[in-house]
């Protein structure tokens, strides 16, 4: 009797192979699709959100495509041309959402600049021991970042620091959202500025020193800071200039120790109002400026008076004048002072407010920055001293500045019908102190934020930047106990019923 015939065995190869096949066919259709997904004329997105939130606003999108077109041309010439480090280890366990929110940004900036051809831009996570050699050279190059930063955005030797505030915003009905757009919008057209602003420090007046090292009386670390910022820096002999270079982005003049000439004034004021120039000047208390012509046109007071602040609150650890009295009606130059609650941190200081006495000018808008101790509770906390020699030092209402006393002030004159009606004209600012920008107190406080600042407000630098805030965040389910048995009994109830069905038909198949 012939043996019985195996069917199976003759299958059993055929289904080996079709498995194999169905393997290798599955391993290759993945190759394929990582492989269309990294070119990028095969990527597509569509936001399908009603209000574009997972989407570039159109000026983000335009400001990646002109940055692109701005890098290294060549075969990977262009490679982490600029590099977007986040600083994980300074997000707490709360701001977990804020990451997240803030790395899914920045790859849709690496998407949109990955359109513009090359690998121009790259991101970074940072944190202990990841990535460590890139942060150290930033730091070598620009200072250590402080915890509060928690994005760097790097261009070649400049470099933008996003603390963690300007990534978030408060409203008065306490609704966090997210401004990281703006954020990183702002600081790529920061760092990839083609066109460097030059920035004219004047001497000849015992000004602090450009390249000095000193304490006291250098720039040194502000210099470094506005060179990072793509500034060119160059000493101006105002006594020597017939007039200031028509190459200037703004002028510098930093604590003069002796008065300017009436014809050195006429050309600051010649280059103010005629040439829609930008002066950022700090003055010292108990020196003669010889600029009360200029600073009158501008509306703007600074009478030689010291300031007294005798409210602890106002004192540091060391005895500095912490200046921290913000008005209602926040200036882009303090913003960074407010969302961070930074104060000025002074030595010595003077008066530099609205002269109330100045002829009504339709054009001319000046604006208090920053102001001393209020009175409280019917005491005088701070005042300028008209005669810091007196002793003892008290308030005098007939002679001395009462309190609260406004240190620095901005004013800003639109141009006039004869230069275009509605366009900005010349911009000055006058700070009381040199101690912000001298190298011993540049790094206090709110001092650095609040300069740099002021120069990017003074060279068109601040960005007016308008793109929709977003919610902060991710978003996750919060539901109780009750709310998952609803969910339960919705979701498993029609399977929970089946299989009680197919279960009585079984039995009762069984037993039939």
């Amino acid at each position: 009797m012939a043996p019985p015939r195996d069917d199976f065995g003759a299958v059993r190869p055929i289904r080996r192979f079709n498995r194999l096949t169905q393997a290798l066919l599955a391993i290759g259709l993945a190759v394929t699709v990582n492989y269309l997904a990294s070119q990028t004329e095969f990527r597509f997105r569509q936001d399908l959100t009603w209000d574009q939130r997972h989407s570039l606003a159109a000026e983000s999108a335009e400001t990646v495509r002109v940055a692109g077109r701005k890098s290294p041309v060549g075969d990977k010439q262009n490679r982490n041309w600029v590099r977007a480090m986040v600083l994980s280890d300074n997000f707490s366990e709360g701001d977990t959402g804020l990451r997240s929110q803030l790395v899914k940004l920045l790859e849709a900036y690496k998407l949109e600049a990955s359109r513009t051809g090359g690998e121009w831009f790259n991101i970074l996570q940072v944190s202990n021991g990841l990535n460590q050699e890139a942060l150290s050279e930033v730091a070598a190059r620009h200072g250590p970042p402080g915890r509060n930063i928690g994005l760097i955005l790097t261009c070649g030797t400049r470099a933008k620091f996003v603390t963690l505030a300007e990534l978030v915003d408060l409203n008065a009905a306490k609704v966090v959202t997210f401004r990281g757009e703006e954020a990183v919008t702002s600081a790529l057209l920061e760092v990839t500025e083609d066109r460097p602003a030059i920035c004219y420090v004047t001497r000849g007046h015992g000004e602090l020193g450009l390249s000095d090292t000193s304490p006291l009386r250098g720039l040194s670390q502000l210099s470094r800071q506005l060179r990072n910022r793509n500034f060119v820096l160059r000493e101006l002999d105002l006594p020597t200039a017939s007039e200031i270079p028509r190459d200037a982005s703004m002028v510098i003049i930093a604590g003069p120790q002796a008065a300017f000439s009436a014809a050195e004034a006429e050309r600051l004021r010649s280059y103010l109002y005629d040439r829609n120039g930008r002066v950022l000047a700090f003055l010292e208390p108990g020196r003669e400026h010889g600029l009360e012509a200029v600073l009158s046109e501008w509306a703007i007071f600074s009478p030689d008076a010291l300031l007294q602040e005798n409210d602890p609150a106002c004192r540091t650890a060391d005895g500095d004048i912490a200046v921290r009295l913000l008005p209602e009606k926040i200036h882009p130059l303090t913003r960074v002072l407010r969302e961070q609650d930074l104060p000025l941190v002074v030595t010595r200081a003077r008066p530099a407010r609205f002269d109330e006495g100045s002829t009504p000018d339709s054009t001319l808008s000046v604006t208090p920055l920053v102001f001393s101790s209020n009175v409280r509770n019917g005491a005088m906390f701070s005042w300028g001293e008209a005669d810091p020699s007196r002793r003892p030092i008290s308030f005098d209402p007939d002679r001395d500045h009462p309190g609260p006393v406004c240190i620095a002030a901005a004013a800003e004159r639109a141009a006039g019908i004869r230069k275009g009606t509605g366009s900005i004209g010349g911009r000055l600012i006058v700070v009381g102190s040199t101690d912000l920008i001298s190298n011993a107190r540049l790094n206090r406080g709110g001092n650095q934020a609040f300069v740099t600042q002021c120069a990017a407000w003074l060279s068109d630098r601040d960005r007016a930047i308008s793109l929709p805030t977003r919610a902060a965040g991710v978003y996750q389910v919060n539901a109780t106990a009750a709310d998952f048995w609803a969910l339960a009994l919705r979701f498993g109830g029609i399977p929970l019923a089946v299989l009680l069905v197919g279960l009585a038909v079984s039995v009762w198949r069984r037993r039939s």
